[in-house]
């Protein structure tokens, strides 16, 4: 993994604003990866993860996530127009999964991992994922 963009970390308390907004309670992978980084952009070779800072997933309804996939966080976009959300159940995040832009919505999105870091290790580029 390379990092193409580190912008500095954020805040604990800047993580639980977001866990009160969405009304989650936050593994601690979250917290650390924000922690290191706000809004990273991360380059495997073969898939580049772009990740929101916590400003932008409060400050904005991303592509209006809000309506077309209920209960979700975004994450990060994979520069390929498709966005990386974490599902919310139950107050917890159940699981990551992958959209495109172009059409949101929980019956089009694939899933793609059980946790964060999950996520950012998968061996499989988040395109890939929504073509199979």
């Amino acid at each position: 993994m390379e990092y193409v963009n580190k912008p500095p970390g954020v805040s604990r308390e800047s993580i639980r604003e977001l866990e009160e907004a969405f009304g989650v309670s936050l593994p601690s992978e979250f917290y650390d990866w924000w922690q290191k980084s706000n809004g990273a952009d991360i380059f495997f070779g073969f898939k580049e993860l772009q990740f929101f800072s916590i400003i932008e997933i409060l400050g904005e309804d991303i592509y209006e996530l809000k309506k077309y996939m209920p209960n979700s966080i975004p994450v990060c976009m994979d520069g390929n127009g498709n966005i990386c959300v974490a599902k919310i159940e139950q107050e917890r995040i159940s699981g990551y999964y992958i959209a495109n832009c172009g059409d949101l919505g929980w019956d089009e999105a694939k899933f793609v991992a059980k946790s964060l870091v999950e996520l950012i290790n998968d061996q499989v580029s988040p395109e890939s994922r929504l073509n199979t």
